[in-house]
């Protein structure tokens, strides 16, 4: 293979692992240390870094930096550790280099079926362990969800996808106003407003518990519209 990017004169790209409108996941290798590590761009769209003028960038950026250094200080098995953190004039926007989980998401395990009893027990015990040790360092998820879980060889669920989780108030400068999360584990009361609520990650933790043993989700509708509708309005 020819012309491979290398992030920060270390990080040589290898594959695409995922991507979305807050960035991409890739995996690389560390050409110092001679591992594997996973390297996520931290970036809205886009069309959205077209619309922001260069003080809500740098704004966000800041966010994104001081965030991801208190995420960077949580040693516990089920949050994906940040390992590094690149941000120079170099880069356009930020990329944190975490450990490479070697294992499925959640949400690969659930399209073979809903677990066991026992099974979905040790998912959640480590899924809420997770959420605590970030709730004490002060970081909110917001986007607790079986494609933000990845399990271990062992069965050992890791949170991931923090990074995200700290560009919403940026995103909410944007002329499309949209929300970060997916429709159908967003808690109520950030669809009324309120954010940084640690309760709202446990909304959708019990969300993703109830997918997890019962295999379908119980506020999911035909359409994004309809499934906000039911988040706010529907019987529990």
């Amino acid at each position: 293979m020819t012309g491979k990017t290398v992030i920060d004169g270390r990080f040589e790209l290898r594959d695409r692992l995922g991507s979305g409108g807050m960035g991409t996941v890739w995996r690389a290798f560390d050409l110092a240390l001679q591992r594997e590590v996973a390297l996520k761009e931290v970036r809205l769209a886009e069309t959205d870094m077209a619309r922001l003028d260069a003080e809500v960038v740098r704004m966000m950026r800041e966010r994104v930096m001081r965030e991801a250094r208190a995420l960077a200080r949580i040693d516990h098995p089920n949050v994906v550790t940040i390992h590094h953190i690149v941000d120079s004039p170099d880069t356009p926007h930020p990329w944190l280099v975490m450990e490479l989980v070697r294992g499925r998401s959640l949400q690969e395990r659930l399209s073979a079926g809903p677990m066991s009893p026992a099974e979905g027990a040790a998912l959640g015990r480590g899924v809420l362990a997770a959420l605590r040790a970030a709730h004490e360092a002060g970081i909110c998820h917001r986007d607790v969800k079986p494609a933000n879980v990845l399990l271990r060889a062992d069965g050992t669920p890791v949170l991931t996808d923090f990074g995200i989780a700290v560009l919403e108030d940026a995103s909410r400068v944007t002329a499309t106003g949209g929300l970060v999360g997916s429709p159908e584990y967003i808690a109520p009361e950030r669809l009324h407003g309120e954010e940084g609520n640690p309760a709202s990650d446990l909304w959708s933790f019990g969300m993703l518990m109830y997918v997890a043993v019962e295999g379908a989700h119980p506020l999911r509708r035909p359409t994004t519209a309809a499934t906000l509708a039911a988040v706010m309005t529907a019987p529990i």
